[in-house]
């Protein structure tokens, strides 16, 4: 199966399909329950922010003339070279405007994302169960409650380490090559799809109980629709009130990728015949 970005968007759609399905929305209420109460929660916190946010844009982009009347000739002239210089690269304060809202909503989606995935692992979990059981017939090894809350949140620790540890790598490369401005905005958009990725797919690995290795050596191979699809839910979860409902479709997509595109050349031993 070739890396397809296609494959990866069709992924997020399917789930979205995927969760209208009767037999699933049982396992769906709970996450959305969990996502509504936290983003009213960190929307309150983020809106909090917006004045000094926009303060900062109204600066950059400013227009205000430069008044000279109390200033000698040399600081006049100085004031007037600046003022023009500003004017003449109006576009790079664009641009820095437009980064700087960018980082800002980025940073609402990761926010909105790990605090939800921690705290609903256990029902993504469940809901990836079932997931698979439709898709496949066949539903993955059964035990107690209590053990899978368990194991769930420790992947999620495990995870978030693993985010945490290349996060901080991916954020010193970007301020190293801050004075590009486009490779921090490239860098850090991948990282953010990459993580979605892995978050999302990793559930059925989670619930068959498949070593985390074996699912970042799966999507480094299929890179463009591991990409295609963590950017995709990205982009979702930096959308207000959209990212209320995208994370349960994220799991049901990222479930149905892993079983459909990606299981049988990550682990040959353990084909299964997927239903259509």
């Amino acid at each position: 199966m070739t890396s397809n970005p296609v494959h990866g968007i069709d992924a997020l759609v399917r789930g979205i399909h995927l969760i209208s399905r009767r037999e699933l929305r049982p396992f769906i209420l709970v996450p959305l329950l969990i996502n509504l109460v936290l983003f009213i929660l960190i929307s309150g916190i983020m809106i909090s922010q917006l004045g000094g946010l926009s303060d900062y844009i109204g600066s950059l982009l400013s227009h205000t003339p430069v008044n000279t009347e109390n200033m000698s000739w040399w600081e006049a002239m100085m004031a007037k070279g600046t003022a023009w210089a500003a004017s003449a690269f109006r576009w790079l304060a664009w641009i820095i405007a437009l980064l700087v809202l960018f980082l800002f909503f980025l940073a609402y989606g990761y926010l909105f994302s790990v605090i939800t995935n921690i705290i609903a692992a256990p029902f993504n979990g469940l809901l990836a169960e079932k997931v698979e059981e439709l898709l496949t017939g066949k539903a993955p090894p059964a035990e107690p409650i209590m053990q899978m809350v368990s194991r769930t949140l420790g992947r999620e620790l495990r995870k978030l380490g693993y985010f945490v540890f290349w996060g901080l790598i991916v954020f010193i490369i970007a301020m190293l090559t801050s004075w590009t401005i486009i490779i921090p905005i490239v860098l850090t958009a991948a990282w953010g799809a990459w993580c979605m990725a892995i978050q999302y797919v990793d559930y059925p690995l989670d619930n068959n109980q498949r070593p985390f290795a074996e699912l970042t050596s799966v999507l480094r191979r299929r890179k463009l629709t591991t990409l295609a699809f963590g950017g995709s839910v990205m982009l979702a979860k930096m959308v207000p009130i959209l990212n209320i409902f995208i994370m349960p479709a994220a799991v049901a997509g990222g479930t149905a990728l892993w079983i459909e595109r990606l299981r049988i050349e990550g682990n040959p031993d353990s084909q299964t015949p997927v239903l259509q």
